[in-house]
């Protein structure tokens, strides 16, 4: 595969994520909405911040691995096993779990270390700053990498030759460049949204999108296996 193969499959990728894409838009704009204009709503989610700088990288955590193991095996219970769970559900939470537990860590981190080096608030400078760090820095150099490569060894197992893999350069315009591609397509607009807000809820929104996320692609999926 060429880069300019790698560039057209993830732009292909986006393109078929484009109505689930504006969909998760528009529930993004009514969270935001409901953040600002109605009391209870703010009220709610800040305690859910409160609650995540009381217990740490706990709250990371935990939400990571609901969001990124737990749902979409649930999601894939209902929609593809006719709500019968079996061992290889659990099986597959539990080799993903530590993958999502870093992520979590990692992205709380990172959410920390962005607001100690550009400041806090949600003037567009500060906002836009943090978006190209994230989305042109973060992203592409560690956590899409570190994404594709783990789910990778647990499809190939962990061996010499799935090793020598994910650092070829196949790996890098097979996976890692349209993941990337396609990922910006959904996650630039959710970043700004996520430094838009607060700094306790920062990463409470991010799991909050990627939940929903989770949910548009399993939908989607599905639309596809009945066409």
């Amino acid at each position: 595969m060429t880069i300019r193969t790698a560039f057209l499959k993830g732009l292909r990728a986006a393109r078929a994520n484009f109505l689930p894409g504006l969909l998760l838009q528009a529930v993004m704009l009514c969270f935001l909405s409901a953040y600002l204009l109605h009391d209870g709503t703010r009220a709610f989610f800040t305690k859910v911040g409160e609650v995540r700088e009381e217990v740490s990288y706990a709250f990371s955590i935990v939400t990571y691995i609901i969001s990124g193991a737990v749902l979409p095996e649930a999601l894939r219970v209902v929609f593809f096993q006719k709500g019968r769970p079996s061992l290889s559900n659990l099986w597959t939470i539990a080799k993903t779990a530590p993958l999502w537990a870093g992520l979590g860590i990692l992205v709380d981190l990172f959410y920390r270390c962005q607001n100690d080096w550009f400041g806090i608030g949600n003037a567009w400078q500060i906002v836009m700053v943090k978006v190209l760090v994230d989305q042109f820095v973060f992203s592409p150099f560690l956590s899409n990498p570190m994404t594709n490569a783990y789910l990778t060894l647990c499809n190939l197992g962990l061996n010499a030759k799935a090793l020598r893999g994910i650092f070829s350069w196949n790996f890098l315009i097979e996976k890692l460049l349209p993941a990337q591609i396609a990922g910006w397509s959904v996650w630039i607009p959710g970043v700004c949204l996520v430094y838009f807000m607060p700094p306790l809820l920062q990463l409470p929104t991010a799991v909050l999108i990627q939940c929903f996320w989770v949910l548009l692609l399993t939908s989607l999926h599905e639309r596809e296996s009945l066409g």
